[in-house]
């Protein structure tokens, strides 16, 4: 039941991550991948313990 919850987000992080991808060399996206980093590992764990 989550990972069918999940499966429309799978074209934004595709989307996300081929722009990260173009990005790489410049100033702001090194910091901008450790925040999404951070979100991620913090947000979904939080989910799956309250639901």
């Amino acid at each position: 039941m989550a990972v069918e919850a999940l499966l429309p987000i799978e074209h934004v992080v595709d989307a996300v991550g081929e722009f990260m991808d173009a990005e790489e060399n410049r100033w702001w996206v090194r910091p901008l991948k450790a925040l999404i980093y951070i979100a991620v590992f913090s947000i979904v764990p939080a989910y799956f313990y309250f639901v």
